[in-house]
């Protein structure tokens, strides 16, 4: 057999290829097992499976058999054959018309052939080229992976933000731990020595009831050692003759009275004077409750903050609860404080902080809007009470879409945020570090200022357009 022929006899119908795998069906015609497997996958019609090559159906589907006659000629074959080319391009036939495909129908996304155009399907449809069609999916394909690109980048983002805040968490876990043993270890010190002082009260109020029981028992003793004289003396009187008996009668006589005139010992209720030591030690362990104080401080729990009504200016107006401040157009009529800031519409909260950690959220609304803290000392009328302005303040301020930071009259601009934003303010009085962040899925971190506390500072608002709620 010429080798064009045996070419002919050992290529599949369906891939037009030598034969993969070959299978055998019951009408005798032989398929790459993928191939036939493929067509049935695709076109399973209510009469069953049929044979591509003669269209003869089977119903159930049919078990596939490979052909070890013809395996073992294309074993041969295809080892008497030169390597195939590596860029060599397989076609698929159509399975309808045993033609190739050469058309891509771009109404139902598959590639067809010449007799799918004219008298198939598709012969209405819009028709490619295979390159039109490669060019169209390829571009749209582009597309979608630049989607997904953008996709990936959103992830990587929020993938930096959380590797951020794990940063920063581990940083915080470390600064609370070192604080609370600091702190807990000054308290331990506190409590041995408020511990020794208080053993010492017990023992010296100890030593001051002992020594007057000692006292007394001392005296009890000596006016029961000269009655006891004086009884023996008598005893012995008594054995002498008459007259010796009266004449040292009238001595010993002397001596009884005398010994009766004296007043017996007084003995007071003698106890330990434990409301004098409980006075003390109280006073002592009033300073506990600032180690109390000071602890919850460092992991930022305290009562919730309230705004101070003394101070705020006459154009903003509190809510019931102290936790939200207006603007308003209208002087309010509170009455004069010499805390009331008098010419920027602002606010201070009534707690101060002069130690510790602490953290806060505000929710935002409106487009002039500031928060950050204030020194007790800061001016509360003229330029230098804004707290934009102010040497004694630290503020985030949003005015006319733009995101700052001010500190004594100097600002750096920030990322743009949205007016109506929640901000976290965390304030580290040792550290001197006060930092914002904006609160949304995760923390954002917009500014830290570093700087050094004198004096107990204020968390501090400015409003001039809508609304500022705290939160804490």
């Amino acid at each position: 057999m010429e080798p064009g022929a045996l070419e002919d006899e050992l290529t599949c119908a369906v891939c037009l290829q030598v034969y993969q795998d070959p299978v055998v069906l019951f009408c005798q015609h032989s398929f790459c097992l993928k191939c036939i497997e493929g067509v049935w996958a695709q076109t399973p019609g209510p009469e069953g499976f049929e044979c591509p090559q003669c269209h003869r159906k089977f119903n159930p589907r049919p078990s596939l058999e490979r052909n070890v006659t013809l395996c073992n000629i294309v074993e041969k074959y295809t080892r008497s054959q030169p390597p195939a080319d590596s860029a060599h391009v397989l076609y698929r036939q159509c399975v309808h018309h045993k033609k190739i495909l050469e058309f891509y129908c771009k109404d139902d996304a598959e590639c067809v052939c010449v007799s799918c155009t004219i008298t198939g399907k598709h012969n209405s449809h819009t028709l490619l080229s295979l390159d039109q069609a490669q060019a169209a999916i390829k571009e749209e394909l582009e597309r979608e992976i630049e989607s997904l690109r953008g996709v990936q980048q959103n992830c990587s983002s929020k993938q930096r933000d959380l590797e951020r805040s794990e940063a920063e968490i581990k940083t915080r876990i470390n600064e609370l731990k070192g604080k609370l043993s600091k702190s807990f270890s000054e308290w331990r010190r506190q409590l041995e020595e408020d511990e020794e002082y208080a053993l010492k009260l017990i023992d010296e109020e100890g030593l001051r009831a002992l020594s007057q029981i000692r006292s007394c028992s001392e005296a009890l003793n000596k006016r029961m050692e000269q009655i006891t004289l004086i009884d023996g003396e008598t005893q012995s009187l008594v054995q002498r003759d008459h007259l010796s008996f009266i004449q040292n009668s009238k001595q010993l006589l002397s001596r009884v009275i005398e010994t009766q005139r004296v007043t017996d010992p007084d003995v007071p209720a003698l106890t330990l004077n434990l409301s004098n030591i409980s006075q003390l030690i109280q006073k002592r362990l009033n300073g506990l409750e600032k180690y109390h104080s000071d602890i919850l401080g460092i992991i930022g729990q305290r009562s919730p903050m309230s705004l101070d009504p003394k101070t705020v200016n006459w154009n903003l107006v509190l809510s019931d609860d102290l936790r939200s401040v207006t603007w308003t157009e209208r002087k309010q009529p509170y009455p004069p404080h010499p805390e009331r800031f008098k010419d920027c519409p602002q606010v201070l909260c009534s707690q101060s902080f002069s130690s510790g950690s602490h953290s806060w959220d505000v929710e935002t609304d409106g487009n002039r809007w500031g928060i950050g803290i204030v020194c007790g000392s800061a001016e509360r009328n003229g330029s230098n009470s804004d707290l934009r302005l102010s040497s004694k303040s630290w503020c985030l301020g949003f005015s006319a879409d733009f995101l700052r930071v001010w500190h004594n009259y100097r600002s750096s601009d920030l990322p743009p945020t949205p007016s109506n934003s929640r901000i976290r303010v965390q304030l580290d009085y040792e550290a001197g570090t006060l930092s914002f962040h904006r609160v949304t899925d995760s923390l954002r971190h917009l500014h830290t200022f570093q700087t050094t506390f004198t004096e107990p500072v204020f968390p501090a608002f400015y409003c001039r357009n809508k609304s500022l709620k705290l939160f804490n």
